[in-house]
């Protein structure tokens, strides 16, 4: 493959589409996603279209690389064997569990790849690892179900809780949630079960319930959780102020737990008292934590939460560079199963990012665009796999690990970094106030230029 000059064509011109079809290759190789929904499925079974048929016609609308469904299966039409009523029953029958287990299969794939690369980020706190958590809801449907038509209210199709180790930059756990309706808490329990000793749990304030914070302290794990107003401590002695960090002053005291489950803890109170006020008006950002102060000082509990929005810029990437939401997918089973793609496609792309930080320093690929990386992909894959059949990238998706990773680093050395940059811009204006004229429902722009 390496020798084909075809091959050593798109390396140079089109090096990011090249390295995301090896990432994808590897993380949804057709054998272990068919052994992963044999070992998870309960009730789905395979007979005329295998599993790895599905995820790879649904990886195609994820990535961009065709408009939808219906457009990705004709392309794919002789290969699925099947008509396209059958691909849409697979889908809307695929099992949560499956879904949450082929991003858990993709994250075991991307750890590997990290640590043969080397050159990963420490532990926010050693000896811990962090885990950052978040909710999101998917997007609204289309009105295609009998009992959506006459209606005019939005039918949602779920929601789920999502994962993130910052120190590999990618997607580790997924918890989908098939009501629409359902608060995020409803998936604790299943989160508390994957809870590990020596875990780091980041979240915002709506994770902030004494089951999540007992049940992390339970399995000797730790905390970094915004409080909420809803949970009413007994706070002891005065605050004592620490000093002052990047967003305000910062303060610091210890606070009683309510009893819970015949325990109580005692947690450290981190108070900022910030420069500006967050988004909602908030002037004081308060986390509750439970580790020691000789691990982690305020300071760092501060800067540990303040990386928070890491994952929130992952949903950001899912939504903007990913096709992460089919509104033709009505049924929730499809479209968690659709978002648990758009989480490995994620994956996928962290691994691009490693190999360039690998090769070209970590601040040069923290410099890459998502959008525009995403953007190659969709519309350079393709063409390359027409002139570079899926058979032909096997080869390169079953190299052992030391070999894989030296390949992507050969496609990433010649890479044009400033092609992929991301658009920096100054601080944003206030908006004027807009003026209504009844009599005035459209302007003329070339009269407007002559008048400037």
């Amino acid at each position: 493959m390496f020798n084909d000059p075809m091959f050593q064509s798109f390396v140079m011109e089109r090096p990011i589409a090249v390295m995301a079809q090896m990432a994808i290759s590897r993380l949804l190789r057709s054998q272990t996603v068919d052994e992963v929904f044999a070992k998870t499925s309960q009730q789905q079974y395979e007979r005329k279209l295998l599993f790895s048929s599905l995820t790879e016609l649904m990886s195609d609308v994820v990535l961009g690389k065709q408009p939808s469904v219906n457009a990705a299966y004709r392309k794919l039409q002789d290969r699925m064997g099947v008509s396209l009523n059958a691909v849409y029953n697979k889908l809307d029958r695929v099992e949560p569990r499956i879904s949450q287990a082929l991003v858990r299969h993709s994250y075991q794939q991307v750890s590997e790849i990290r640590r043969d690369l080397g050159g990963n980020r420490q532990n926010d706190v050693p000896g811990y690892r962090t885990r950052i958590l978040d909710g999101n809801h998917l997007s609204k449907t289309e009105h295609r179900l009998a009992e959506t038509r006459d209606i005019t209210a939005a039918p949602l199709p779920g929601k789920c809780l999502a994962v993130l180790d910052p120190r590999f930059e990618a997607i580790v756990d997924y918890f989908p949630i098939e009501d629409g309706h359902a608060q995020e808490r409803t998936a604790i329990d299943a989160l508390l079960e994957t809870v590990q000793r020596n875990d780091l749990w980041v979240g915002d304030r709506n994770f902030c319930t004494l089951k999540l914070l007992y049940g992390i302290a339970k399995s000797n794990a730790a905390f970094v959780i915004r409080h909420h107003k809803q949970l009413e401590g007994v706070g002891l002695g005065k605050r004592k102020k620490v000093g002052k960090c990047a967003t305000g002053v910062v303060y610091e005291r210890t606070m009683t737990l309510p009893a819970y489950d015949g325990r109580q803890i005692t947690v450290r109170r981190i108070e900022i008292e910030l420069k500006t006020p967050t988004r909602d008006g908030d002037r004081t950002l308060v986390i509750l934590t439970n580790l020691p102060p000789e691990a982690a000082d305020a300071f760092k509990i501060a800067e540990i939460y303040r990386d928070r929005w890491k994952i929130e810029t992952a949903f950001q990437t899912l939504t903007v560079a990913l096709n992460c939401e089919v509104n033709t997918l009505c049924y929730p089973k499809a479209a968690l199963f659709v978002f648990a793609l758009a989480l490995v496609a994620y994956n996928a792309i962290a691994v691009v990012q490693a190999v360039i930080a690998r090769e070209h320093g970590r601040l040069e690929a923290e410099r890459m665009s998502h959008y525009y990386m995403a953007l190659e992909i969709s519309q350079a894959t393709d063409g390359m796999l027409i002139a570079l059949p899926v058979e032909r990238w096997l080869d390169l998706a079953e190299l052992p690990l030391s070999d894989y990773t030296s390949a992507l680093r050969d496609v990433a050395r010649g890479i044009d970094l400033h092609v992929y940059r991301k658009t920096t811009r100054g601080p944003k204006k206030q908006k004027p106030k807009k003026k209504h004229q009844k009599n005035k429902v459209h302007v003329s722009v070339a009269k407007l230029l002559a008048l400037r």
